[in-house]
């Protein structure tokens, strides 16, 4: 079985990007428009862009607060494997877990984000001890393909 979510990073980046633009016309379209110069009014346009300004940067903390990974899972024969890397302008490493069927142990569901969205762990008999990998949020993920990736990694959990 194979999942990816590489259709809804490119989601996560556009969205990213037409927040971003509309944050800037807003911006300049208040520069340009004289609609908040009246003298009498209580509401000037500096008072509009600070309002503009908290509701972008409200909803950039929150997509950062979701942490979106791109995901890839591929189960072979022998070989569990996952591919993963967070979505963000600085980006980070990607990283890679591949674990040998007969090494893994369990998995782990971990609720963040006011219980509104998962990560994932998982766990790998290496030299008679058991390995836990770092945490990998499944936010990008979509909900039938996260509802798969347990039910594999639950099969393979209880053939121990």
């Amino acid at each position: 079985m194979q999942i990816d979510n590489q259709r809804n990073v490119y989601r996560v980046w556009l969205r990213k990007l037409i927040i971003t633009i509309i944050f800037v016309l807003f911006i300049i379209a208040l520069v340009f428009i004289n609609l908040f110069d009246n003298p009498d009014s209580s509401i000037t346009k500096y008072h509009v862009a600070i309002a503009i300004s908290i509701v972008y940067i409200v909803i950039s903390l929150i997509g950062t607060f979701r942490n979106p990974y791109y995901f890839h899972f591929h189960d072979t024969t022998d070989m569990l494997i996952i591919r993963y890397y967070p979505v963000g302008l600085f980006n980070h490493k990607k990283n890679s877990i591949e674990i040998p069927i007969q090494q893994f142990v369990k998995f782990e569901i971990e609720k963040f984000f006011l219980g509104t969205e998962e990560k994932l762990i998982v766990y790998q008999n290496y030299r008679k001890k058991i390995a836990k990998y770092p945490p990998i949020s499944l936010s990008a993920v979509d909900r039938a393909d996260r509802d798969r990736l347990k039910v594999v990694l639950t099969r393979y959990s209880k053939r121990k």
